[in-house]
């Protein structure tokens, strides 16, 4: 088993991609995705090494659900955690998100101390799963 040192983000807005690659960079190689459609791509390539995944939900073509979908129909919905990052915050979305499984749902715009913290911790929690199981 690899260490898994790299964070997909898959936002259309590149000043998005930007300031989220920012909090990380120290730490993890970043993976951009302007899209869905390339985050597919990457995930086929990738999905052995992501640490987490930040995904928007709101992107032309393929949306954030579409990832999220294809993900389950492939079975990579349970190789790395998901954190969705979204400036919708209705009821609807973050029920839709949860149903597959998402580790959290950050709503923008959000601090960057706290989305740190929390992404640190989903991905200690799933590596601790990783090696122990699913008995915590």
């Amino acid at each position: 088993m690899r260490d898994r040192n790299k964070i997909l983000i898959v936002d259309d807005k590149g000043i998005n991609r930007y300031m989220l690659g920012e909090i990380f960079k120290d730490q993890y190689e970043i993976i951009e995705a302007p899209g869905g459609q390339e985050a597919l791509y990457t995930i086929d390539e990738e999905y052995d090494n992501i640490a987490v995944m930040l995904l928007d939900i709101i992107m032309p073509v393929v949306d954030g659900f579409g990832v999220l979908e294809y993900m389950k129909e492939e079975g990579y919905i349970d190789k790395f955690p998901v954190v969705i990052v979204t400036d919708d915050s209705s009821e609807e979305t973050s029920v839709k998100a949860f149903e597959y499984n998402v580790s959290d749902m950050v709503i923008k715009p959000f601090e960057p101390r706290i989305i740190k913290r929390r992404v640190q911790n989903i991905i200690e929690l799933y590596e601790y799963k990783r090696k122990y199981g699913n008995y915590l």
